[in-house]
Formats: structure tokens, sequence, C-alpha cells
């Protein structure tokens, strides 16, 4: 029922019960004293009766009571829209994401609160992307800055071995120094923009919760896939589930899994199971030939990345799906 409709409604039903209420007590009372209280008085009219005042006070209570019952209405809705007020301004701020709100009617309220989820899930998803990204780029450009100074320094103690053979050209040793120097700084101010392959890279090992990083992926990509209409499920037997590995890699190991099925599987559905310490991706799209040659940088990125960092990736895909399989090393 729309807003527009049930309000109207209200104010009809509101229109008519007050007379009727008010002519329902009237009677009811006037019958009352008539059958129990009138001859006790010595026939003394209603409208002169102590029956008469006390009319009068259910009136004024019955109008309390009604106008109790039909602001009802009304203070549901302010504390929907209270409440959105709030929400958008906590999404706006920069303290957290705020959870999602229930929606509990059709109406146009309704649709305003799943309008902000949707809003709500979708920053949440740029915000774990952009997280995702930044952490990163900071890594690997940490990495980058070690592998630039490493030749520099090496540089560096071969212009002091060679100080003494080039002592004929002082202006050289110094512009090369400068030079030197020029590019160690220029390294500390160096933003990377991209990074597209993994190979020759240096993984940091570390203990990863395997369990908690699928489940912030799932939240992270959960939007995108019920934009498709695509089922996200996860399924695990043990929270506890620890790999030696790098979070970062590994959630780009996974993207490129969640991104292949969400643009070329044709999927309704995607099934992340974590068992026995492996991860299980299966979708029930269209599949592909594996034997074919494919243009696409999703499927070597995830063998790339799986190598660096010592992982068995295996693929199944056929006319009823496509099945990821990784095992730790």
């Amino acid at each position: 029922m729309t807003l527009k409709t049930k309000y109207r409604t209200l104010l009809f039903m509101a229109i008519g019960s007050v007379p009727i209420v008010l002519l329902g007590i009237s009677v009811f009372m006037s019958i009352l004293y008539d059958k129990a209280f009138k001859t006790k008085n010595d026939g003394i009219p209603f409208h002169e009766s102590f029956a008469y005042p006390v009319m009068l006070i259910t009136f004024v209570l019955s109008l309390g009571l009604l106008a109790v019952l039909f602001s009802t209405s009304i203070h549901s809705l302010l504390s929907k829209i209270t409440m959105l007020n709030q929400t958008i301004r906590e999404l706006a701020s920069n303290a957290r994401i705020p959870d999602t709100l229930t929606v509990s009617s059709e109406d146009e309220i309704g649709q305003l609160i799943q309008s902000v989820n949707l809003l709500i899930e979708r920053t949440t998803y740029r915000e774990l992307e952009l997280a995702q990204q930044q952490e990163l780029q900071k890594e690997l450009l940490q990495k980058l800055r070690h592998d630039i100074h490493t030749p520099l320094t090496a540089i560096r103690l071969q212009l002091f071995y060679l100080e003494d053979q080039l002592q004929e050209q002082p202006k050289l040793v110094e512009s090369l120094n400068a030079q030197i120097h020029y590019i160690s700084n220029l390294t500390n101010e160096f933003q990377l923009q991209s990074f597209d392959t993994s190979e020759n890279a240096y993984v940091v090992q570390e203990e990863v919760q395997l369990v908690l990083l699928v489940e912030t992926m799932i939240k992270k990509w959960g939007y995108l896939y019920r934009m498709q209409n695509i089922a996200l499920h996860f399924y695990h037997e043990n929270s506890q589930v620890i790999w030696i590995s790098n979070e970062l890699w590994l959630q780009r190991l996974f993207d490129n899994v969640f991104q292949n099925t969400l643009k070329h599987a044709q999927a309704s559905k995607l099934d992340v199971t974590i068992k026995d310490g492996q991860v299980f991706m299966s979708d029930d799209g269209i599949g592909f030939d594996l034997d074919a040659v494919h243009n696409g940088l999703g499927l070597k990125i995830i063998q790339d990345i799986a190598r660096t960092l010592s992982i068995t990736a295996s693929l199944q895909s056929n006319k009823d799906g496509t099945t990821f399989n990784f095992t730790h090393q």
C-alpha cells in the first residue's frame, strides 16, 4: 500500500469514526441510564442526571484514544524518517559505514530504505576496494624503493673505488653523485599507479585468517553480485583455518575469480567453500573450453599469483559451470 493510499484511508477512517463513536456512546449511556439508574433517581431525565457529564467525559476520553491510535501511524513514519536521516549522515561522515537497514514495508518509505541500503552496500564495496588497493600500492612501493636503493648503493661503492681514476674529472664524479641522490629522493615521492603482473615479485609471508578474509571479500563483492542477480553463498567447516601466505595477494587472487564469474560466466550463483584447508569457488554458468586460447588476463593473473604464493590452482569447466580449487602447498 502506498503512503498516499494509506493516509487517505486513515483520514476517511478518522472522519467516519468520530460521529460513529460519539453516537454509539450517547446511545449506550442513555440506554444504560434508562435501564439501571432512572428509577433510582426518581425519573430524572437523562440530560439532567449525573449520567450526562459522565457521557461528556467519555466523549473526551474516546476522542483522545482515537487521536492516539491515529497518531501512532504518523509517529512510525517520523521514526523511519529520523532513522534514514541519521543513517545518511553517518554514511556522509568519515566515522564508519552504517549497517544496512531492515525493510519492514513496501511503500515509498520502504523503497527509500532499499535505496539507502544499496548506497551503503556500494559505499562498503568502494571503501574495501580502495583500502585493498592502497595497502597493495603501499607494499609494492616499499619493495620497489628497496629494489631501487640497492643498485644505487652499489653504484656509490663503484664510484668510491673509481674516484682515484677520475681525479681529473671531479665534476663528473660530482654530477654522478648528484644524479644518484636525485633518483634516491625521487623514489620517496614516487606513487605507484598500477600493478598488472606478479612475476619476480617479493611476497611477505604472514598468518592469514582465511575465513575472515573470504567473508570480507564476499561483503565487498555482494553489492555487484546482487545488481547482476547472482546469488553468493559461503560455506565453511572450521572458522580457524590459517594459511601462511599474504593477505593482499590472496585478495587479488580471489578478486579475479569473483570478477571472471561476474563478467563472463553468465551464472546465477557462486558458491565459495572452505573445506579441509582448501578453497573451492564454483559457479553454475556456461563454462568454457579449457583448451581454447583466451585473450583475457584474468586466468593468467590467477595462475601467476598462485605460483607466486606457492598455491596449487586447479580448474574444471563444462557446460554446467566452472570450479576453481586452491590448495596451499
